[in-house]
């Protein structure tokens, strides 16, 4: 019997599907690379099916399948390989309404490094970005770290887990959205996860006090389906984001601060992002060598 879903969770040669007749059905599903991948693509994937994908599949049983077609991705986001030599691709997450990107205020610091990657990865995928900023219960006053990218005209929500501050108004805007919840780990994500939608969605882990660093919990990308056309995606704690797609020259066009100025010839070098658009510039300059 044929069938339609949602690709939920990917294992090596293997993939979780959500059905679409029954979303609290899963079917475990086998499919064959050499029929579903672009080999005539720039970017080769690490795995050519990713949470979110749309797919066909055949039904053997209640329980288990064989994709035959992956649909047209609407948009993905993605990142070079980690550990990967080459123009190797790892796509996290698929067909989004929303990336979240995930940082805390403290235990780790605000992180605005990595805030500017995934922004960058977003403008190319043409996703809209929302900043989540937990464990606002560690503000010891009127610390607002995230006011740049507020003014810049990202929303913002920061948030507490361990209060309940905030939670409300940033389930409102994901209702009825497929979101993907990206950042480092030990930010807080899956707890945040599991309070605003209800489910248990992976271990809880702490930051270790030797480097400040989150401890890795959550290990693969996974889709939940919470209900009322409710979706999100939780992707491991990311270390690294290498972006594609993106080179050190058109880099800055992805800093519109900083392009608005270079086009009017009016130094920019003042602005709070500048030394992190030097970084990225440096590490894109360094992988194209």
């Amino acid at each position: 019997m044929s069938a339609t879903g949602v690709i939920s969770e990917v294992f090596p040669k293997m993939a979780n599907v959500i059905l679409d007749q029954d979303e609290s059905k899963r079917v475990l599903c086998s499919y064959r690379r050499g029929q579903i991948v672009d080999r005539d693509a720039e970017w080769r994937e690490r795995s050519p099916v990713a949470p979110g994908d749309r797919v066909k599949v055949h039904l053997y049983g209640s329980k288990d399948g064989v994709i035959e077609e992956v649909e047209p991705r609407r948009n993905f986001i993605s990142r070079k390989a980690p550990g990967r030599e080459g123009k190797i691709m790892h796509t996290i997450a698929a067909n989004l309404d929303f990336v979240v990107i995930t940082s805390s205020l403290h235990e780790p610091d605000f992180s605005p490094g990595l805030i500017d990657r995934f922004l960058i990865a977003t403008t190319v995928a043409q996703i809209t970005p929302l900043i989540v900023i937990n464990k606002m219960d560690l503000d010891s006053g009127s610390e607002r770290p995230w006011q740049l990218y507020e003014d810049l005209g990202y929303r913002c929500f920061p948030v507490s887990t361990r209060t309940g501050a905030g939670l409300e108004v940033l389930r409102g805007v994901l209702k009825s959205k497929t979101s993907a919840f990206c950042g480092h780990s030990g930010v807080g994500k899956t707890s945040l996860l599991s309070l605003l939608f209800g489910e248990t969605v992976g271990k809880v882990g702490e930051v270790s006090g030797v480097t400040g660093k989150g401890k890795h919990t959550t290990t693969v990308s996974k889709m939940i389906a919470a209900g009322e056309g409710t979706r999100f995606i939780d992707t491991p704690g990311i270390k690294e984001f290498g972006l594609i797609h993106v080179g050190p020259k058109d880099l800055i066009q992805y800093f519109p601060e900083l392009y608005e100025l270079q086009i009017k010839r009016e130094p920019y070098e003042h602005l709070p992002r500048f030394e992190s658009y030097l970084r990225i510039k440096a590490a894109l300059e360094d992988e194209g060598r």
